[in-house]
């Protein structure tokens, strides 16, 4: 009996291996029977992304399955896949489109995979591509117009990395033309013009490089013999600067007049550029306070909205200027950042980040923490029933002895035994917490989701129809490096009518942060009056209106150093802030950067462990989502003026997600007000 059984057991074992052997062969025959090849491009920006085209071409059999563009990560945020179901003949060709969310492009690289998957999932080829983002996502973009774009390619610095926004990036530089400046401009930085004649352009491109100056862009121009081509076009009031023509190279100029008086051009003296070899412009403007010229270097600077125009007294395409090395090239960069207002307001921006960071930490605590509301049920019934069970059948056995000593100790092993085993079914379900923020006045919402499921499983989710694009995040405190593209952490499909969004674990699970935008309905709006920072009382000042209609359980006010947590303002609802605080409504106060930066998420929330002194009425999880809505509106305020932010949270917010989770929704409102009167 025994060595039939034993037979039996190894026919099935070699039924088993002959299977998946026959199994794997089929996989690799199909594999080998199919050759694709493809492409992923960018077709053009939007408003809140990027819209690539993706072209896949069949050369083998029929192939339905999925095409899975996969972007690379390299700042520890994981890899992210975008899929999309195709059915491709043999010999067959398609294109289609994918939206990457512009914030998700900041944490991806333009490097990235092109997968073709067959309808069970598995990998059958994968194709390696360039940075298809050009230059938007890695380093400082500088956009260059001009006629002669070779003798601009010293002002890349040779590699030299410019410090902007609290970190080191290199100067990638992006060859334009009347065609393609509508797609790249505004993922600028920068914009140089250098022998181009500015009034070919369309009046629209003109008026949108204008607009994009004002909303906080640096535009370097050169003149030299080429200013009357450079500097027409533009609006008159918009330079404040007249070209008088040039002088003659060989001529003493103006430049090399004040390089034999002065001694501040060192950097040009050191190269051995000789000014009088070239053509200097002769400009003229009137000082209205917004003009700089500059000691350092040949050029005018003038301050526009949030942003710079640098006027160059020559050509920058100049033989002579090519001669720099690359400390002196990075400088004109550097000043011209000194003159744009947008640089400067990215330091109260930045405050953001480090919050951010450690809030997602706290979220995630929130979601993965274990359920032991059950365990007490398990304790007593181990003390009720298996307690007595195994005295007496110890008794039985003459062992009674042994009952003090057995039974703490197995009930340790008990406890033990249902936390471990726990640890793959305490939650039955994807538990997601969302916060939905929105400009109130707008039509455009962005969600921030975190989600845990139970054990290491992958978990996905199905957004509301209302959201047309979606990707990574942040991840809190828990990086995950990919370098092998042929992987991923994040996923989005965007197969069907929605889009579906998920994390697939690796070895162990970690917290995952996405993003996703879609259209909403404009709510009304968040305005204040005579906002302004009280020297005498302290906090601020001024009357705030909540002009929607949704009732906020907390509302922000953030001005300069100064931040006020106010509890419960109504829809219509107008409250004096120094009034609301004198009646108790303000729940949390600070009055200076290191409290902002250091103390905000360690007073409102408790993070590590770590509980600020404050003793208010609020819940963690209100002044969780209330500060990732202090961020997004940090980034989204307006430019070119100082504006206080207003930001409001609403409770039990419509869900972002259409699948079966347990989702805790908040809702984001949030405007500004000009400051004083």
């Amino acid at each position: 009996m025994r060595r039939h059984i034993l037979a039996a057991a190894v026919l099935c074992v070699l039924f088993l291996l002959t299977g998946r052997g026959a199994c794997v062969v089929c996989a690799g025959e199909e594999s080998a029977a199919n050759s694709f090849s493809g492409n992923v491009e960018m077709l053009k920006q939007e408003e809140d992304g990027y819209v690539m085209q993706v072209t896949a071409e069949n050369r083998g059999q029929d192939f339905y399955g999925t095409v899975q563009v996969v972007f690379m990560s390299g700042y520890g945020y994981g890899n992210c896949a975008y899929d999309t179901e195709i059915a491709l003949p043999a010999q067959g060709k398609k294109q289609f489109t994918v939206k990457v969310a512009e914030r998700a492009a900041d944490t991806i690289e333009g490097i990235c995979a092109l997968n073709f998957l067959d309808e069970k999932g598995r990998l059958l080829q994968s194709i390696t591509l360039k940075n298809v983002f050009g230059n938007l996502v890695s380093g400082i973009a500088v956009g260059i117009l001009s006629d002669d774009y070779a003798g601009l390619t010293y002002l890349d610095a040779g590699g030299t990395e410019l410090y902007i926004n609290g970190d080191n990036y290199p100067l990638n530089l992006i060859r334009l033309d009347g065609d393609n400046l509508d797609l790249y401009l505004k993922g600028l930085y920068f914009l140089i013009i250098d022998q181009f004649n500015v009034s070919s352009l369309r009046e629209e491109q003109i008026q949108a490089i204008q607009k994009w100056v004002e909303n906080g862009g640096g535009l370097l121009i050169g003149t030299g013999a080429y200013g009357e081509q450079t500097l027409s076009g533009f609006e008159e009031d918009f330079l404040g600067m007249e070209y008088q023509g040039s002088s003659e190279p060989g001529e003493e100029n103006l430049i090399s007049d004040h390089i034999s008086r002065y001694d501040y051009y060192y950097n040009y003296t050191d190269a051995e550029v000789d000014f009088s070899k070239m053509a200097i412009a002769q400009l003229q403007y009137t000082f209205s306070g917004n003009e700089y010229e500059s000691s350092g270097n040949p050029v005018v600077y003038k301050s526009i909205g949030d942003g710079a125009v640098g006027v160059c007294y020559c050509s920058l395409g100049d033989k002579e200027l090519q001669k720099l090395d690359k400390y002196a090239v990075q400088y004109l960069y550097e000043e011209l950042m000194d003159q744009a207002g947008s640089f400067k307001a990215n330091n109260r921006q930045s405050v953001m980040e480090s919050i951010g960071q450690r809030l997602l930490a706290f979220i995630d605590s929130r979601n993965t923490a274990v359920d032991f509301s059950m365990l007490k049920w398990l304790i007593g019934i181990y003390v009720v029933l298996v307690g007595p069970v195994l005295y007496l059948v110890l008794r039985k056995c003459g062992k009674s002895e042994w009952y003090w000593v057995g039974v703490p100790a197995l009930g340790l092993l008990f406890i033990a035994g249902v936390y471990l085993l726990g640890q793959g079914v305490r939650v039955s379900e994807t538990r997601v917490y969302s916060v939905t923020a929105q400009r109130a006045d707008s039509n455009r919402k962005e969600t921030y989701l975190m989600a845990y499921h139970s054990g290491v499983r992958p978990w996905e989710m199905q957004l509301a129809e209302s959201y047309d694009v979606a990707g990574p995040g942040w991840n809190g405190y828990d990086g995950k490096y990919f370098y092998d593209v042929s992987d991923y952490f994040y996923r989005v499909d965007n197969t069907g009518e929605r889009l579906v969004v998920g994390i697939k674990p690796q070895e162990n699970f970690d917290s995952g942060f996405f993003y996703a935008g879609g259209s909403a309905e404009p709510e009304g709006e968040l305005s204040g009056t005579r906002i302004e920072v009280n020297s005498v009382s302290g906090g601020i000042s001024g009357t705030v209106t909540n002009k929607t209609a949704c009732d906020l359980a907390y509302m922000a006010v953030w001005l300069d150093q100064e931040i006020m947590v106010f509890r419960d303002v109504k829809a219509g609802e107008s409250i004096d802030l120094q009034q609301a605080a004198t009646d108790g409504r303000c729940v949390y106060q600070s009055d200076s950067v290191e409290k902002v930066r250091d103390l905000l998420y360690g007073d409102l929330i408790s993070v590590y462990g770590y509980r600020g002194s404050l003793n208010q009425d609020y819940q963690e999880d209100d002044m969780g989502a209330l500060i990732i809505s202090l961020g997004v509106a940090m980034e989204a305020v307006p430019r070119g003026g100082d504006y206080a932010v207003i930001a409001g949270i609403i409770k039990d917010y419509e869900k972002a997600v259409a699948d079966r989770c347990q989702e805790t929704a908040y809702g984001c409102l949030y405007g500004y007000a000009e400051t004083g009167v």
